[in-house]
Parts: structure tokens; C-alpha cells; sequence
């Protein structure tokens, strides 16, 4: 498995974390993985084979060659994939998305929609400068030049791009009323901007992102015990994070790192 992530530049970083580029040859062998809900906004480049995407255990289906994926907010996502992957991901800040193409966020939850169906013909070009690109550093290259273009036509930034991004800092562990008076906003005008936005209400967020630090902990330190990684997740008690964990991912969390077939850094994004 290779996996190799890079920073944006200084340029683009208030719409865009970061880069990342995930290959494992399968060839041999089919793996299926399990997705926790997640608050990542992603935009992913299937270069190699395309993964084969269920819900609830029902039938699969096929990938777009290029997807633009939402905010995840339930279980029952699973991944098929065999093959050689190789895949180019464009992962974006909370309100990164929303303020490049002002896409209704709600929208996104919960799918993985192609490119072009999504922005049409704002997308031009991009697909193909990333496939042609030979490495790594080339995509990113052609990456940063397009989403250049679109933030000198994006819109101004606002205290909810800030506070969202303060909830990102903090995993989570920050409190909604006081990350909302940072925002300039009341607490009632900051949810419904957050949620129009980001594609999920404000706490709903910070508690994927809560979990989202306690599992990327235990596969980055599977010798720490749960206690620790609960608390330093921001967990009441660990009773507090097994109903998180069973509510937002399907499954008490030893299971639900059991079930994910040693790929969990494949789909690591919160540490990119």
C-alpha cells in the first residue's frame, strides 16, 4: 500500500486541506471495508480500478470515474474493491466546497455524485489535466492551477468558514455556543448558515469528527488503550463513546475496526 499526502498551498488552503493519492494492488484477493459517518468533502479521481459502493448490505454499484462525495452521515456504506487502485483525492475545508461552486451542501450528505453531472461544465479540463498527469506531484500541480482559477471567483469568506474551521482544530471538542459568538452569528442564524454550508448541522459535525480522531488514534496507535484514546478524543466516558461509535458507524468500535480489513488508512481522511 502507498499513500501519499500533501498540504495546499498558501493560495488555496481556505477552500482546500489537502491532497492525497491511495494505491494497493488486489489482485488476488476482493476486500470489503465498512464507512463510519465522516464530515470529509471530497472530490476523488478513480485512476486504477473503481471501487463497487453498498448500502445497508444491499446490491453494489460502480463508482463515477471522478465523484464528488458528501458529508457522511449514517452507516451502512460499505466498500468492494479489487484490482489496482489508484486513487487521486482533492479533500476540502467545511465550507471549501460550498464557497468555490455554490452547491446547496444537504444536497451532497450521503452521495457520491460524477463531476460532471454535478458541476458540468465548470469541471472542464480538470479531469483530463489529472489523468494526464505522470505523478503524484503533477496532479497536484494541475489540481491547485484549476482551483485557482475558481478562487479568484469565489465567494468572500465569512465567521462560519472561520468557526468551522476552529471545530476542525479542535476534532470536535469545541462548544457549538461559543464556536457560533465567534462566528458574529446568534446561535439559531449559525446552525442554519453551518448546515446550508458544511451539509450537516454544527454538533452533528463535531461528533464525526470525535470519532473520526478516536478510531484514526487506535489504527495510528493500536498499542494505547480505549480509555486513553477516549479521553483524549474529548469523550465523556467510554460508555458515552460505544453509543457514538455503534450510532454513527454500525458497530461497537472493536467490531468496527475488526470489519475494516486492515484498510482503515486507505480512508484515513481526518489525518490528511
Amino acid at each position: 500500500m502507498e499513500i501519499l499526502t500533501q498540504p495546499s498551498h498558501a493560495e488555496i488552503r481556505r477552500f482546500v486541506r489537502s491532497f492525497g493519492q491511495r494505491r494497493v494492488s488486489l489482485t488476488r484477493v476482493s476486500v470489503t471495508t465498512p464507512l463510519a459517518a465522516r464530515p470529509d468533502q471530497f472530490i476523488e479521481f478513480y485512476l486504477g480500478e473503481r471501487y463497487r459502493v453498498s448500502v445497508d448490505d444491499g446490491p453494489s454499484s460502480l463508482t463515477p470515474e471522478t465523484a464528488v462525495v458528501g458529508p457522511q452521515t449514517r452507516p451502512g456504506l460499505r466498500l468492494h474493491m479489487s484490482g489496482e487502485l489508484d486513487v487521486f483525492t482533492m479533500r476540502f475545508q467545511p465550507t471549501g466546497f460550498h464557497r468555490l461552486f455554490g452547491v446547496p451542501m444537504p444536497a451532497l450528505a450521503d452521495q457520491g455524485i460524477a463531476i460532471a453531472e454535478l458541476l458540468g461544465r465548470t469541471a472542464a479540463g480538470l479531469e483530463d489535466a489529472i489523468r494526464r498527469a505522470d505523478s503524484f506531484e503533477g496532479r497536484v500541480i494541475a489540481a491547485q492551477r484549476w482551483l485557482a482559477v475558481r478562487a479568484d471567483k469565489s465567494s468572500r469568506e465569512s465567521g462560519v468558514d472561520h468557526a468551522a474551521r476552529l471545530l476542525v482544530a479542535a476534532r470536535g471538542r469545541a462548544r457549538i455556543d461559543a464556536v457560533a459568538e465567534r462566528s458574529g452569528l446568534s446561535l439559531r442564524q449559525f446552525q442554519r448558515r453551518f448546515t446550508a454550508e458544511v451539509g450537516v448541522p454544527p454538533k452533528f459535525y463535531s461528533r464525526t469528527l470525535r470519532l473520526e480522531a478516536a478510531l484514526a488514534a487506535r489504527n495510528r496507535y493500536p498499542e494505547r488503550s480505549w480509555t486513553t484514546i477516549v479521553h483524549d478524543a474529548g469523550y465523556a466516558d467510554q460508555a458515552h463513546f460505544i453509543r457514538d461509535c455503534q450510532l454513527l458507524a454500525g458497530a461497537t468500535p472493536t467490531s468496527f475496526v475488526a470489519q475494516s480489513s486492515g484498510m482503515t488508512e486507505m480512508f484515513n481522511y481526518g489525518t490528511a
